[in-house]
């Protein structure tokens, strides 16, 4: 039997080669997303492409782009799009098929089209204004009321953010010194993490709406891509059915997104959206500023018709003072001379009535003191008679109880002496000694006496004491 043919792995790594050359010579035009840029150092980059279905991954190749490729794609790709290559981006790539033998099957990236991708975005805007439209929402927020003073404001920004310091900046500058209560709710503005960043603090914000007046939402500015977030569907339904209304200055002036739209108003920038909500401050302030206008002179009028009135009070009153004084000092003189008489009378009245009251008391109080004095010498008598009574009768229960003891004494200590014998007789018949006379003998070992619980050990010395004599054991056998 003829040996098969050997190859090494480098030969069928070469033939591989050739044949993927030869099949895929020419280019091609893939749409995938790139996962990851991964640049190198030396200014290379190996981007991971993949394809995805239901948020999973179903196919995955290895890119390469070499550095004077890359620095051309871009800077071709920043001009159009406004913004750099980064991780997550859905691409239109020009690409050569390759192997390596080291890195397999790759594609070698030539081109990117920059206006595929601003055309993925405007497809996914028109979606999502459609889909809104469908369900009856497009227009819902900008159906709120707004408050007459929006002052209470949730602000959705990040706060090392310039166009949230030029928000925070105007507001509070004006020069009438409008005040506004603004709360930053932190959140990430831009990209995909923005779509849930913002959608969690709508959520927080609604928990407490009824502390605000209105949400903002600011962002500094930034390129279309940056911006794509804001034509999420999820994150646009969000706004649209807040229960407060939502506002926005997210940094750009074209290509308004679908956020923008629905929201109850928009601004091209933060700073635009200060102006708005001072304007309304300033309507309102306007008719208060012509009424100030207006208002010295009609202060001055109505001073000087006050002034001429009160004059007028003035001489009346002073008319009506002098009469009403006179009538009151001629009434008073009456009234003294009345109350002089009536007083003199009064006292000459009061003081029979005293030396008729001091002549009754002297007399009363003599009865009332004899009274008194024959009330408590016959209490006297009484607690002396009942006194000796008492005491006579404790003397005889004394003398009484003095004979029971003297006659029951004798029995008493008769009865306890014989309880004594008898405690006695049995104290004597536990003693150990007269239980050795009666025949026993008391054996103990190292721990005393035997028992249930000390029982004795094979070659254990024993002490055994009798009546008679002591004596010493040794246990052979047990």
């Amino acid at each position: 039997m003829e040996a098969p043919q050997h190859f090494t792995l480098k030969q069928v790594a070469e033939s591989i080669r050739r044949t993927i050359t030869e099949r895929y010579s020419r280019t091609y035009w893939v749409m995938a997303e790139m996962h990851k840029l991964n640049a190198t150092r030396k200014g290379h980059c190996y981007p991971e492409l993949v394809q995805k279905e239901e948020d999973s991954i179903v196919v995955e190749m290895r890119g390469m782009i070499w550095k004077q490729q890359f620095e051309r794609i871009q800077q071709k790709f920043h001009e159009v799009v406004k913004e750099p290559l980064h991780d997550g981006m859905e691409l239109l790539f020009h690409v050569k098929i390759t192997y390596h033998p080291l890195y397999n099957i790759g594609l070698e990236i030539i081109d990117i089209d920059p206006n595929y991708t601003l055309g993925a975005l405007q497809k996914e805007r028109q979606q999502t204004f459609e889909r809104l439209n469908r369900e009856g929402i497009l227009n819902a927020n900008q159906q709120r009321e707004m408050t007459l003073l929006p002052k209470r404001l949730a602000v959705i920004s990040q706060a090392d953010s310039k166009g949230y310091s030029d928000f925070i900046t105007l507001l509070n500058g004006h020069p009438k010194h409008y005040h506004f209560n603004t709360f930053l709710f932190e959140a990430t503005l831009q990209g995909d993490a923005a779509i849930l960043s913002i959608q969690n603090q709508l959520k927080r914000i609604e928990q407490i709406k009824q502390h605000f007046d209105a949400v903002v939402i600011i962002r500094g500015g930034g390129g279309e891509i940056g911006m794509h977030c804001y034509n999420n569907y999820e994150l646009a339904k969000a706004i649209a059915t807040f229960p407060l209304p939502v506002l926005t200055g997210i940094g750009h002036s074209t290509n308004l997104t679908v956020c923008e739209m629905i929201a109850f108003r928009n601004g091209i920038t933060p700073s635009d959206m200060a102006y708005f909500l001072l304007s309304i401050l300033e309507d309102l302030d306007a008719p208060l500023d012509k009424l100030l206008l207006k208002l010295p002179q009609q202060i001055r009028r109505i001073f000087q018709d006050i002034n001429n009135q009160f004059t007028q009070l003035t001489r009346s009153f002073q008319q009506k003072v002098q009469t009403a004084l006179s009538e009151e000092k001629n009434d008073f003189f009456n009234t003294v001379k009345d109350f002089e008489f009536q007083t003199k009378h009064q006292i000459v009245y009061s003081n029979q009535k005293l030396s008729e009251l001091r002549n009754q008391i002297r007399s009363s109080f003599g009865y009332l003191f004899e009274t008194q004095k024959n009330k408590q010498q016959n209490l006297v008598h009484l607690l002396q008679i009942h006194s000796k009574t008492v005491l006579n009768s404790s003397i005889q229960k004394i003398n009484a109880g003095e004979e029971v003891m003297l006659r029951a004494l004798p029995r008493k200590i008769q009865q306890e002496s014989a309880k004594l014998q008898q405690a006695e007789l049995h104290l004597k018949l536990l003693d150990p000694i007269t239980v050795l006379h009666r025949g026993y003998a008391i054996v103990t070992n190292e721990k005393g006496v035997l028992s249930v619980k000390n029982q004795a050990q094979n070659g254990e010395n024993l002490k055994i004491v009798t009546e008679a004599q002591e004596l010493k054991a040794k246990i052979t056998s047990s």
